[in-house]
């Protein structure tokens, strides 16, 4: 019989410690490279046939991207907090139909919006590119 003379033989053990800073270095890149931009919703909802019909439409239409639009033969602008706010209160349970000329900026389009909204609009909705 044969005596096995040699040393036993240890299993070197994967040391965590290196996956471990990977893993947060990881981490750290993908939270610092992020955004954290905080989303505002803009109900925009389609009247009924019913709700529609017995709800006079005023055209609004936005000119240029510096919040210039007209209603009818009004030229206003979202530069003045005022205007929107007396068109409103005019006729509030109107639906305000927004339209775009082509070339103007979404932001722009989004700024009108929320302004109607702000100014107390019970409906307003978006009729698209002109």
């Amino acid at each position: 019989m044969l005596l096995n003379t040699e040393p036993p033989r240890h299993k070197r053990a994967i040391s965590l410690t290196p996956l471990i800073d990977v893993v947060f270095i990881l981490l750290l890149f993908f939270m610092l490279s992020s955004t954290f931009i905080q989303w505002r919703q803009i109900d925009v909802s389609a009247p009924s046939e019913s709700q529609a019909e017995s709800r006079e439409q005023r055209v609004v239409t936005l000119v240029s991207n510096d919040g210039t639009y007209k209603i009818g033969n009004m030229t206003l602008s979202l530069k003045d907090a005022n205007s929107v706010v007396t068109v409103v209160n005019q006729d509030p349970d109107a639906v305000y139909v927004i339209e775009v000329k082509s070339g103007i900026q979404t932001q722009s389009m989004i700024d009108l919006l929320d302004a109607f909204k702000q100014a107390g609009a019970k409906s307003v909705s978006l009729a698209g590119i002109n």
